[in-house]
């Protein structure tokens, strides 16, 4: 059985080299990690956390932590955030930290246009130690690190109800034969909260994420939001070949799974998610677990905020 975890997570490894940014389903509630436009929309100073353990069960599978914070500056008019991020598949880890900078631009009573950008360093290790094979010359027996810069840029527009953003990472290509490069991979998302009844709302919402070398990852969702504390909904996600309609992509557009999702308001400051996403293929009988926590730290002339955050 050992051998066949070890033989899976090398498979898991050559998948990574194709998606290679970490998966995670919360990004509904905070999305600073895909957009740096989205940096300091929140108007206050924003720390969240979360850790993924994917497809729990096999030796190898991917594992995600991260952590980030942002605020504004004193005139409202700059967003400036820090993310981490520690990434695991197999033998190959991947740890990120990115300095963010959204410039903040009102362009209506109640819109706001955003531009921004992310400087940062991406170290990769691989530890072929990890893959418990021994005596064989096409694994190295050191670990190799790896360090590199890497820049992610974005727009972002929102009102109280309405949001879309569209933001690009792993700018910065090397063409290193050496190491397995990140694909550049594009990013769209957009969504909506309209109201169902004096205690109920309801926001869908819709991601696309392109990297013109496979099928297009699009993520389909909604959610409820109760007495303006309690977040419920589902994530529906696949693959389509909008811009690859290639006979060999074909059997890449069955990659689906859906996540069941929750966010509760403790109080005004604390906030607990938990996703919980079941594959609908042949990883059905491994599930991905994902919790989060987040903060905020209130100022005292803070006297108009949108609580919980819609976006």
């Amino acid at each position: 059985m050992r051998i066949v975890y070890t033989l899976l997570a090398l498979l898991i490894a050559v998948a990574a080299s194709a998606q290679q940014n970490p998966q995670y389903s919360q990004y509904i509630f905070n999305s600073m990690g895909i957009n740096p436009a989205y940096t300091g929309s929140k108007n206050v100073l924003n720390v969240n956390a979360f850790h993924r353990a994917q497809w729990t069960g096999i030796d190898g599978a991917p594992t995600t932590q991260a952590l980030s914070v942002d605020g504004i500056s004193a005139n409202n008019t700059l967003g400036l955030g820090l993310a981490l991020t520690r990434d695991q598949i197999g033998a190959q880890s991947t740890i990120s930290a990115y300095a963010n900078l959204a410039v903040k631009l009102p362009v209506s009573a109640n819109g706001v246009l955003s531009f921004g950008i992310a400087p940062g360093l991406v170290q990769t290790r691989i530890d072929g130690n990890e893959l418990g094979i021994e005596d064989d010359p096409a694994i190295p027996a050191e670990p190799m690190n790896n360090i590199k810069p890497d820049v992610k840029i974005g727009a972002y527009f929102h009102t109280q109800r309405f949001y879309a953003g569209i933001s690009v990472s792993d700018l910065l290509q090397y063409n290193d034969m050496d190491q397995i490069e990140p694909e550049r991979h594009y990013y769209f998302t957009t969504g909506y909260v309209m109201d169902l009844g004096p205690f109920v709302k309801l926001k869908p919402s819709v991601l696309l994420k392109e990297d013109f070398n496979a099928p297009t990852a699009i993520d389909l969702n909604a959610f409820v939001l109760l007495a303006d504390r309690l977040w419920l909904g589902s994530s529906y996600r696949t693959s389509m070949n909008l811009f690859n309609n290639t006979p060999e992509m074909a059997g890449m557009r069955k990659r689906t799974a859906v996540a069941f999702i929750g966010e509760l308001m403790v109080h005004k400051s604390l906030r607990l998610g938990y996703a919980y996403d079941k594959m609908l293929n042949g990883l059905d009988s491994f599930n991905t677990h994902e919790i989060s926590v987040g903060y905020y730290f209130f100022r005292k002339n803070d006297t108009k905020m949108l609580t919980p955050q819609y976006f």
